[in-house]
């Protein structure tokens, strides 16, 4: 599993492979986490698409001129990196820029600053993975994401953080990274780790937007629902 991690693929017209560490490029940290804020029972849901032979049908509502509403579908193509596995560096292999900045962040993956000093410089055994999602935008309205929740275990540890706030058009498909660490000296292989993450009760935060070209001013003044993810 000797791979690059973290890739954040923002464009939605699936161009893959621009990889970002999440250590280092994280947008607007200072921002209210989703969780904090309300959830909604009739926001509408994002999920992850059906893929095969790197294509996927999307259905969502669209409003006529008349008001009305019908369910119309888009098909997107070139979906090659649905739930690929992907590891990093071990952390005591990391520069000291990526470990001074895990530290400073240690609260998105739930763990302290002497835990996190502790990992950056005996952490022989953990390593980095990123986990590549397709999430589809079925709801009639755009969406962003930027966080997520998790249940951290003794030997896997995600971040919260997404990375960056990803805005996502009606009827439309984007990649999502799911990041994290995990100590590999438990796992023999990626198919564990995978099977692991899905036993965490891993959820994808979004907000509905006017427009996926807009951001989100404060998170935790907005309502959220809660997309549980498969791996």
């Amino acid at each position: 599993m000797n791979k690059n991690v973290l890739i954040r693929i923002v464009s939605l017209t699936l161009v893959g492979g621009i990889l970002l560490t999440a250590f280092g490029c994280k947008k607007d940290d200072t921002d209210g986490d989703p969780a904090t804020s309300s959830q909604s029972e009739t926001m509408g849901i994002i999920e992850q698409p059906t893929v095969e032979n790197g294509t996927a049908v999307i259905e969502y509502p669209s409003t006529k001129p008349n008001g009305s509403t019908v369910v119309v579908s888009t098909v997107a193509t070139g979906i090659d990196f649905a739930n690929q596995f992907r590891t990093g560096k071990k952390l005591d292999k990391l520069d000291q820029v990526k470990k001074d900045r895990f530290v400073e962040r240690c609260a998105d993956f739930g763990i302290d600053s002497a835990k996190a000093k502790e990992l950056v410089k005996n952490g022989t055994t953990w390593m980095e993975f990123s986990v590549d999602l397709y999430i589809a935008n079925t709801t009639s309205k755009d969406v962003a994401l930027k966080t997520l929740k998790a249940e951290n275990t003794k030997h896997i540890i995600v971040d919260t953080q997404l990375g960056s706030e990803y805005g996502i058009p009606s009827g439309k498909g984007m990649y999502v990274s799911v990041d994290g660490i995990v100590d590999s000296s438990k796992y023999e292989a990626e198919e564990e780790i995978l099977a692991a993450l899905q036993k965490m009760g891993i959820k994808l935060a979004y907000t509905t937007l006017k427009n996926s070209a807009d951001s989100v001013d404060d998170w935790s003044k907005v309502t959220t629902a809660y997309m549980p993810v498969k791996f």
